[in-house]
């Protein structure tokens, strides 16, 4: 086991990169507070107990590595492009996935993780290692159920523990864990390795009636920061992916791609009623309706009114 502390914030910014492939954009730490970083590696697994004081703010793109994560304190949103995610004590969530481009914001966070190659997810759910064929996807960073993060943090403590042990030299202690996690992994997260991504009966349900369900719910709970594809799902009473091709089919998007207009007209309409002599700014209103990347915002927002969102503000 490894283990690091610090409060500076350059020695932060290369652990996290040297670590998870991540790359802080911004941050602040409390002068008497402590990054806190414990590493467990043996064979392909990693696991890392991280704590995070004060607020940051980071990018992961391109890791190749498939990484679950299980919050015991504090919290974090994640922005991969289509929603943003918000964690809390006792939620999992897929941290990393291969292709991903994700920005986060962490705050008071305290995270176990566990990192495993893609190839043995692959290879676990029985397909080919060799690359052929499309490349797995992930289809939601929810858990499937609400036994799935208690099942991750199971998982995680009987891998920490083996890793943490003298049968942790063995390899065949340590390949069994890994495929052990790995079962664990995709039974807990909806990926193209075991979810079909379509049936006839989803075909079937997605009809106009569950669109406007879900619309329904959309504009009913759109303002709480973790409304979920599942709960709009269950409350259009069909599957999730029922409610995904019958937002393709009728309207051309996705639920989240829906949910990012909506609350991009809310985040427009604030703009226009704010006034930048009592302190408002383009990254507070971005922030209050779930857009943490400012320039992504501002590239959503440029597209939909044509011009960017400092112009509306200062109008």
């Amino acid at each position: 086991m490894s283990r690091f502390v610090t409060s500076d914030m350059e020695q932060v910014r290369e652990w996290l990169g040297q670590v998870y492939g991540t790359r802080l954009l911004v941050g602040h730490i409390g002068d008497s507070s402590r990054l806190a970083l414990s590493i467990v590696a043996a064979g392909p697994l990693m696991t890392t107990d991280l704590t995070l004081p004060g607020i940051l703010h980071c990018r992961n793109q391109d890791i190749e590595t498939v990484r679950i994560g299980y919050v015991l304190s504090g919290t974090v949103m994640i922005d991969d492009g289509e929603a943003v995610n918000r964690y809390g004590p006792g939620d999992a969530l897929v941290a990393t996935f291969p292709r991903d481009n994700l920005v986060s914001r962490a705050e008071e966070l305290r995270i176990r993780t566990v990192s495993l190659p893609l190839d043995l997810l692959i290879e676990v759910a029985g397909g080919s290692p060799d690359g052929s064929g499309d490349p797995p996807r992930l289809l939601s960073r929810a858990p499937l159920g609400a036994g799935a993060s208690r099942t991750i943090a199971n998982t995680l403590a009987l891998t920490d523990e083996l890793l943490s042990s003298p049968a942790a030299r063995h390899p065949l202690v340590v390949g069994n864990a890994a495929r052990l996690l790995a079962a664990g992994v995709l039974a807990t997260f909806p990926t193209t390795l075991t979810v079909r991504e379509e049936t006839h009966t989803d075909h079937s349900d997605a009809t106009p009636a569950v669109l406007r369900l879900a619309i329904d719910y959309i504009e009913a709970h759109y303002a709480e920061p973790d409304l979920s594809l599942a709960a709009i799902a269950a409350a259009a009473c069909a599957t999730p992916r029922a409610v995904q091709y019958a937002f393709r089919r009728h309207l051309g998007t996705t639920p989240t791609g829906y949910v990012r207009q909506v609350r991009l007209s809310a985040a427009h309409a604030d703009l226009l009623a704010a006034d930048p002599a009592d302190g408002a700014t383009v990254s507070a209103i971005a922030a209050r309706w779930g857009f943490y990347h400012l320039g992504r915002f501002s590239a959503y927002y440029r597209r939909v009114y044509g011009r960017p969102p400092r112009a509306t503000l200062t109008t």
